[in-house]
């Protein structure tokens, strides 16, 4: 079955993910929603689908079995609770919001109402992941230590934080929620931020740290910054006879398992793969190959909200969940 699938936002990570279903036999763009009229009619003409500028006009008119939300952080609410609603399929792109309680509320609702839901934590399929969970192989993870480091993003929803949630929630949660994936959830959280070199371009910190201890009996620490003149990504992983490091700005994997070196090559198709994850799972009902659900996305979005929350406190959090 070719997934009859809507779009609600058609600007920047969207337009990955339209040209990835084009390229697909698992779907079909029946509607476009975004706030821009020109954009909405542009884009829905490009894939010969419906144009709207109305969410709920959109759930009302349309007919479709998904809906792939695609919005900044502050916009975040009404989509997910119309397909909550309607019963529609769900694929979101993260952050899931700027507040615990409307995730939470949202996390209830699609529960409830039964849907198949993904959140776009996408380097957990990006194949370089997949082959080191193989090569783990279920021994005991002792320590993951993860970076991301780039500079002021050009949105100007981004720079504030009222509006984006600030870099952990908006971007360094991609490593957040690769250190939930290989080290398990988190139990308690200590983080220290400040801001020294960005000035007034943000209203947040501008580099930031993270130390958590998992219920699994892991350690991690992330660091975040967007003082950097460049972009780079990595996690390490290290435990029962391995340590590896996942570069992501060269989607490689590198090295040692049992005392063998490792050094495997990616093919970067990660959006790709969790689109087509999506798809299927709601095409054939196969709710396994999901790996994101909301469910899960919202111990990764708690958890970025606790950094700041240690931060203002100073003083450890508990995780929430």
């Amino acid at each position: 079955m070719s997934v009859r699938t809507a779009f609600i936002g058609a600007g920047g990570i969207a337009s990955v993910h339209l040209s990835n279903i084009e390229a697909s036999d698992l779907g079909d763009v029946v509607a476009i929603c975004d706030i821009d009229p020109s954009v909405a009619e542009s884009t829905a003409e490009t894939h010969a689908a419906a144009a709207f500028t109305d969410a709920k006009a959109l759930f009302e008119e349309a007919e479709f079995d998904a809906v792939i939300v695609s919005i900044p952080p502050f916009a975040h609410g009404e989509a997910e609770r119309l397909a909550a609603k309607h019963e529609t399929h769900l694929f979101v792109e993260k952050p899931l919001g700027l507040d615990r309680t409307p995730a939470e509320t949202i996390d209830a609702a699609v529960t409830e109402a039964g849907v198949i839901t993904q959140v776009g934590h996408m380097n957990r399929y990006a194949d370089i992941v997949e082959r080191a969970v193989e090569l783990i192989d279920g021994r005991q993870v002792s320590l993951v230590n993860g970076h991301w480091y780039d500079g002021v993003a050009d949105a100007a929803w981004w720079r504030k934080k009222a509006q984006s949630g600030g870099q952990v929630v908006e971007q360094s949660t991609h490593v957040f929620d690769l250190v939930r994936y290989f080290a398990g959830d988190v139990d308690e959280l200590h983080a220290y931020g400040e801001k020294q070199v960005v000035g007034d371009r943000i209203d947040f910190e501008d580099s930031v740290v993270a130390t958590m201890h998992h219920e699994t009996g892991a350690v991690s620490h992330v660091a975040t910054s967007c003082a950097s003149p460049r972009y780079r990504t990595a996690v390490d992983v290290i435990g029962d006879g391995f340590d590896l490091q996942l570069n992501f700005n060269e989607n490689r994997l590198t090295g040692v398992v049992n005392q063998q070196d490792v050094a495997y090559e990616g093919n970067g198709e990660k959006y790709r793969n969790e689109l087509e994850a999506f798809l299927t799972a709601v095409s054939n009902d196969e709710r396994s190959l999901v790996r994101s659900p909301y469910s899960d996305a919202i111990k990764t979005f708690e958890a970025t909200l606790d950094v700041y929350e240690a931060i203002a406190d100073k003083t450890p959090v508990e995780a929430k969940r």
